[in-house]
């Protein structure tokens, strides 16, 4: 599929071949998911493929008529800097109270990719316990049939000098449920 109009936050990208519900869906239930933690991250690409480039992946199960996942793939400095924000804290290196932050921020904004897709072709019923992958040397190969959206995230608070941790992406892959049209 084609998208004709992107969201105010990728305007300007050229067509790109990524289901529009979804990615409506990614963007929005990212930036709904952090906003209590008062991250206001603004969309800078989309993709149909996900490459980890970063070395921790928080991974959320998306299941119910239409089942796949959440993927969040992040530097250890974004990372920290989110969980920051969110708990209130300063934390230099990352440990279980950290990791248990993250993974919160992982369901918050699954939780809202979930609510947005209530009512259409993609309905998801549950979140799973999020799980934590360190290391980027992996790769996702999804089956015949699941959708994918990627989008690549800017964290603006962080100083421009640690440029490459400013980025994030945020990945969901759902096989759409059945009796959907498509």
């Amino acid at each position: 599929m084609t998208v004709e109009t992107l969201p105010p936050s990728v305007e300007g990208a050229s067509k790109l071949a990524v289901d529009p519900v979804l990615l409506d869906a990614l963007i929005s239930g990212t930036q709904k998911g952090l906003e209590m933690a008062e991250i206001c991250p603004p969309a800078v690409g989309a993709s149909q493929f996900f490459t980890p480039r970063n070395p921790l992946s928080v991974i959320v199960g998306l299941v119910g008529n239409s089942s796949g996942s959440l993927t969040l793939n992040l530097s250890e400095a974004g990372m920290l800097h989110m969980v920051n924000k969110f708990m209130g804290t300063d934390y230099t290196e990352i440990d279980e109270e950290s990791l248990d932050g993250i993974m919160e921020l992982g369901n918050m904004i699954a939780g809202s990719i979930k609510t947005t897709l209530a009512n259409g072709d993609y309905h998801v019923d549950y979140i799973s316990l999020p799980s934590v992958i360190f290391g980027q040397s992996y790769q996702v190969l999804y089956s015949k049939g699941i959708s994918t959206v990627c989008v690549e995230f800017e964290l603006e608070e962080m100083p421009f000098s640690v440029l490459n941790d400013r980025f994030f992406s945020a990945t969901v892959s759902l096989l759409r449920g059945v009796g959907a049209n498509g």
